[in-house]
């Protein structure tokens, strides 16, 4: 078994393209390691609807403000 390193893109379609000095391994079985660099912040939390529940709270519930919108809301 022969071992390549090279560096190169994955693209949107999760293609990864061989250099063409390495034309020789077109159409061969071949075993693949990613490194991947790691990320500078962890991966943000999934949000889904009522996960901010207790967070905001409202001080005073009043219709009075929504009066300016009655033209947009008919």
């Amino acid at each position: 078994m022969q071992a390549i390193e090279f560096e190169t893109r994955i693209d949107k379609n999760g293609h990864i393209y061989l250099p063409e000095a390495f034309q020789y391994a077109y159409g061969k079985f071949a075993r693949l390691v990613v490194l991947l660099p790691e990320q500078a912040e962890s991966p943000k939390k999934r949000r889904y609807p009522g996960s901010a529940k207790g967070i905001l709270k409202v001080l005073s519930e009043d219709d009075e403000h929504l009066d300016d919108f009655k033209e947009y809301m008919s």
